[in-house]
């Protein structure tokens, strides 16, 4: 059965939720919280360190390929140029 507010009662349609409040800190709680910004800011740190390494890795690798990349159109080259050698008369 659906229940339907009685005339002269409110209704809680479109009203926003109740927000609970929030406890103030309490003195004790401050050393956790400053232990547990310690812990993410040093992983934070080692996050963007191993950003770094990665970063760096791929710039060592990216200089490799470019280098094989040369490698291959040099030996392209000679290649071209042995076939032309061989079909010569």
């Amino acid at each position: 059965m659906i229940d339907y507010p009685e005339e002269g009662e409110s209704s809680d349609k479109g009203k926003a939720p109740l927000v609970e409040e929030q406890t103030p800190m309490v003195e004790d709680q401050a050393p956790v919280v400053v232990d547990q910004l310690q812990i993410f800011q040093e992983a934070l740190r080692e996050q963007q360190e191993g950003l770094e390494r990665q970063r760096t890795a791929h710039l060592n690798l990216e200089s490799k390929v470019d280098g094989l990349v040369s490698n291959v159109g040099s030996l392209n080259d000679k290649f071209d140029q042995l076939l032309a050698f061989l079909k010569k008369p």
